[in-house]
């Protein structure tokens, strides 16, 4: 039989019991599975009871409830504190996935099967489903940019990311393979404020894991051209106004850089205002 000894209760009003009962036996003293060696327990000796009680403790609701809530708030700060490490370290973390220090790869374009030898030579890597790609931009060969946000699924609640499946990424890659000669040109210089007016040609969304470590955040994609064509990219969880598509806008924005989509040269912008323009 179990012996349950209470000690005391403290200011809590939390309960303190020894209990003496042997862990190996249940307090039975003995087991008919144990009938070849004599059936009594050796850890009691056939008394049921330990020597060294384990103490244990009975909670009022009240604090039992107090306590989960202190193990609780511990758990979020340290979840907290894991994502906020693994946003800080994205690009690290990425890097150990084959990516440069600007979380970015740039992949070969074409038939590069019979320059294979060429690339390799050239410092290019090769990954099944994405073709050869270099870490750098290249003036020798087509490419096209590929961020490590499009190629990897990314869990800040867990501190880790993992490739995705190589025909979404392939998707992505085929997306951006130019399909016609555009008009646009670069303007500006990285870090020059543009104040302009351009039509907002569109938007468009999508989701990524949100900096806080759970749930999602919402990208705005905005598309404006000028009057030469020239395109004008603003990309933000915060790229939202409520102005109609097609429709004239004075847009302020820095400079973050000059890339390439599908062809198109883009140039991207940050800390943008947008305001409608009276006509």
């Amino acid at each position: 039989m179990a012996k349950i000894v209470y000690l005391r209760t403290d200011k809590n009003g939390t309960k303190y019991y020894a209990n003496y009962t042997c862990p190996r036996c249940g307090g039975a003293g003995g087991s008919d599975k144990w009938a070849f060696t004599g059936w009594t327990c050796y850890e009691c000796g056939g008394t049921g009871e330990s020597s060294t009680p384990v103490i244990e403790k009975e909670y009022t609701p009240e604090y039992r409830a107090k306590l989960d809530e202190r193990a609780r708030k511990r758990a979020e700060a340290k979840r907290a504190k894991q994502v906020e490490e693994f946003n800080n370290n994205r690009l690290a973390i990425a890097e150990k996935y084959g990516f440069n220090p600007e979380g970015k790869i740039y992949v070969v374009t074409g038939n590069t099967y019979e320059i294979r030898e060429e690339l390799r030579e050239a410092g290019a890597k090769y990954r099944g489903g994405i073709n050869w790609y270099f870490l750098e931009k290249q003036d020798r060969y087509p490419t096209i940019e590929l961020s490590y946000e499009e190629c990897l699924n990314i869990y800040p609640e867990y501190g880790t990311m993992s490739w995705k499946d190589l025909t979404e990424v392939q998707a992505v890659l085929n997306s951006k393979i130019p399909t016609e000669e555009d008009p646009s040109q670069y303007v500006g210089q990285v870090g020059e404020r543009l104040d302009l007016v351009v039509t907002f040609k569109k938007r468009s969304t999508y989701e990524i894991p949100s900096y806080a470590g759970w749930g999602t955040d919402t990208v705005g994609i905005n598309v404006f051209r000028d009057d030469a064509g020239n395109c004008f990219i603003w990309k933000s969880t915060s790229a939202f106004f409520n102005i109609a598509e097609g429709s004239k806008v004075r847009l302020r924005g820095t400079v973050k850089e000059h890339s390439d989509y599908k062809g198109t040269k883009q140039t991207i912008l940050q800390r943008c205002k947008v305001d409608a323009v009276k006509l």
